[in-house]
């Protein structure tokens, strides 16, 4: 018969072994520490992280607050759209252009811009029907386009018979 070779006997573990199982051992000690120290900066993280969201919807909720469509009501914010429209407009261009096209035999007695319709209405006076005819072709330049001569008289009291006229012209607000 054969040895089969059952010892019974336990054999003492080698050095080796003891060495690589206090390695391992050690080894995830390390990485238990190592987590805790992980997970305890990433709550750190997550608070700062809320804190910063708190911060954040409270400057947004101040924000929020402050603006036009939550301080006016509907009524008063078109009225206040409106009102910047007015003033973004160039007045100073468009009283400029009509200026430099009224000339000596023009007097001009009304302007009555439309910022709304962009529009321009001009009533005056010319000594003759020529100077009216001028001023309105002076007048078909930017900012104003497509000037006519929508009624004229002569003013019969008047010795020197002037011409009361009243022009329209379209007004190239750029806005």
């Amino acid at each position: 018969m054969r040895d089969l070779g059952l010892d019974f006997q336990p054999r003492r573990p080698s050095l080796l072994t003891v060495v690589l199982l206090l390695a391992g051992v050690l080894l995830c000690a390390d990485a238990w520490l190592e987590d805790r120290t992980l997970l305890s900066q990433q709550e750190e993280v997550e608070a700062r992280l809320a804190q910063a969201t708190r911060r954040a919807d409270r400057v947004d909720a101040g924000r929020r607050d402050s603006r036009p469509e939550n301080v006016f009501s509907a009524e008063e914010g078109k009225t206040l759209r409106q009102t910047i429209g007015l003033i973004r407009i160039d007045w100073e261009k468009l009283y400029r252009s009509i200026d430099a096209a009224t000339g000596e035999d023009i007097a001009l007695l009304a302007i009555r811009p439309s910022a709304a319709g962009k529009a321009v209405q001009i009533s005056g006076e010319a000594r003759n029907m020529v100077a009216a005819l001028a001023f309105v072709e002076a007048l078909r330049r930017e900012p104003l386009d497509k000037a006519v001569l929508l009624s004229h008289q002569i003013k019969q009291s008047d010795p020197q018979q002037p011409i009361l006229f009243e022009i329209a012209a379209t007004w190239l607000t750029g806005s």
